[in-house]
């Protein structure tokens, strides 16, 4: 190699020493008691005081010794020389009662222990505290069982398994090989203080993890919450798992709020270096609905005659529910308890009504109970026609012929309201019939008078024959007295559905007037309801009732045909 080679090389030597030289940090700890451990970035490095070399930037520098308050510190190290970090710890944890047994471990002097955990909270001391059992006790207590065991140092982990330990019993633990022998060493009970150190002696008794879990209260309905009360001693980390989630808490003691869906174990875990204590509570939840429907009455009377709804009767349904969160009543949603009112409407439009209907509650909730009630309302009633009045044939009934007079025709009218009293009078205990007789202008006032009361009497006789009481039924005679005056007629005529051309265009007014006067009214009483006064002008006996002269006796006995009303004559 030529000079200059050689200048140039040594050049770049001494460029990339120096810069080695500058790229380094150092930062001198010191740590009391003397016997603690410090850790760099998660690795550990030695015990005791001294100078740590790493690379400039932040890291975390953690000072640990069993049976004080480990201290973790982040830094921003600069390249050569930082100000020193002082590190004193404080004494925690009260001495520790049992009977214990030994963990003896030879090895590497410097390396970290580490107990039933990975990270540099485990720590409970080093191997040189632990190697010596001859001159000076250097020893790691801990109450029977097994302990996981890892020693490591600078980041690697130079043994790590289980070890069974007995009360009264030394186990000497040979690291990295992992071999080990037992010593019987006879009772040593406690309590003992956690840590003690002389010149030559040093002994960790670590004591051993406790966790406490009750849930307030243990059973709820669905829906309901309940309170975990966990706590632990001695531990480092707490985790809470119910069913396949495991949570980490942020305290090692505390409440939790929970609403399970589902009766759920909850397992509270706190782990230390003195092993890991798992604890379960069952929050027990109750998923059944319950949930009462009733209606009042079950049964709602209607009565419709015409376009007047003499009966409309109610009803109302009543439900409640418990440990529900939804509930319906027939596809509506409803509140958790509630009642609603039903008015009789039937779906029948003539004829009588007899209708059921069908109301289901159904309540549930996210826990997956469910009930369903279900009730039964009917309706029954009749839907009528109009109640109409009954007119007769002049001079009809006489006094000859009483029974005659109250044509077929008429008697149809008759027996809409034998229909309808009765389901009337189910509900209106004091219900009547006012039958009211009336004649046209002619005749004198007594033979009027007489005549209506024939006519009273003859619808009176059918009406009772055909199931109506007789006291339900009241008569007024009123002969002539009321008669319809001719505006009124003209009224009514004109509004009378049953008129058309052909059967009108022959009859004279004069006529007409005295066929709506020949009539006889029913009411319907206490609902004052009034028989429409509709002349039958559709009906087969139109033309006999429209006659202004006295039918003959064959002509009423004669069934009526259907015909067009004929001329009334004089």
């Amino acid at each position: 190699m030529s000079n200059c080679k050689l200048v140039v090389a040594v050049l770049l030597l001494m460029f990339w020493g120096l810069t080695a030289v500058a790229e380094d940090a150092k930062v001198p700890v010191q740590v009391d008691p003397p016997q603690a451990y410090v850790y760099l970035d998660g690795n550990a490095i030695r015990d005791g005081s001294h100078t740590l070399k790493t690379t400039p930037g932040d890291h975390v520098i953690a000072v640990y010794n069993y049976g004080f308050t480990g201290e973790t510190r982040t830094v921003t190290l600069k390249a050569g020389m930082n100000p020193a970090q002082t590190f004193t710890l404080k004494p925690s944890g009260n001495p520790v009662p049992g009977e214990f047994g030994f963990i003896q471990i030879e090895g590497p002097s410097r390396a970290a222990v580490l107990l039933n955990g990975k990270t540099p909270e485990y720590h409970v001391g080093h191997v040189d505290e632990f190697n010596n059992h001859i001159m000076g006790f250097q020893q790691l207590l801990v109450l029977p069982g097994t302990h996981e065991i890892t020693v490591t140092r600078y980041g690697k982990t130079i043994w790590s398994g289980p070890v069974q330990v007995v009360a009264g019993q030394r186990v000497i633990l040979y690291v990295p090989s992992g071999d080990r022998k037992v010593q019987k060493v006879g009772n040593y009970k406690g309590p003992w203080t956690r840590f003690t150190a002389g010149l030559s002696s040093a002994q960790v008794t670590v004591a051993p993890v406790t966790a406490t879990l009750a849930a307030t209260p243990p059973n709820i309905n669905c829906n309901e919450k309940s309170t975990l009360a966990y706590s632990s001693t001695d531990a480092l980390h707490t985790t809470m798992k119910d069913g396949g989630n495991t949570n980490s808490l942020p305290d090692l003691a505390g409440n939790m709020t929970v609403e399970p869906k589902h009766t759920t174990a909850y397992d509270f875990a706190a782990s230390g270096p003195g092993g890991t204590v798992t604890q379960q509570a069952t929050v027990t939840v109750n998923p059944v609905v319950q949930s009462t429907l009733e209606a009042s009455p079950t049964t709602m009377n209607y009565l419709k005659v015409g376009d007047n709804v003499l009966i409309q009767d109610t009803a109302n349904i009543k439900w409640t529910t418990g440990n529900a969160d939804a509930m319906s009543l027939s596809g509506t949603a409803v509140p958790a308890s509630g009642d609603q009112k039903l008015t009789a409407d039937p779906q029948a439009k003539t004829g009588r009504v007899d209708e059921t209907k069908s109301y289901t509650l159904t309540a549930t909730n996210v826990c997956g109970g469910s009930e369903t009630k279900t009730v039964q309302v009917a309706t029954k009633g009749l839907i009528a026609p109009d109640v109409l009045s009954v007119f007769f044939p002049t001079a009809y009934p006489d006094k000859k012929n009483p029974e005659l007079g109250l044509l077929p025709c008429q008697q149809q009218r008759l027996m809409n309201l034998v229909s309808i009293f009765p389901v009337y009078a189910e509900r209106v205990p004091d219900a009547r019939i006012v039958v009211r007789g009336y004649t046209d202008h002619r005749g004198n006032e007594k033979y009027n008078k007489e005549l209506s009361e024939r006519r009273v009497a003859i619808t009176k006789n059918f009406l009772v024959a055909h199931g109506i009481p007789a006291d339900k039924i009241v008569t007024d005679a009123l002969g002539e007295t009321g008669l319809l005056d001719e505006a009124t007629v003209q009224k009514l005529d004109a509004d009378n559905p049953s008129k058309t051309a052909d059967s009108a265009k022959q009859l004279k007014p004069e006529a007409i007037h005295m066929a709506y006067n020949r009539r006889v009214d029913v009411e319907l009483q206490p609902a004052n309801l009034e028989s429409a006064r509709v002349y039958p002008y559709s009906s087969p006996a139109a033309n006999v009732l429209v006659e202004v002269k006295r039918p003959k006796v064959k002509a009423l006995e004669q069934p009526q045909q259907a015909a067009t009303v004929a001329s009334a004559g004089n």
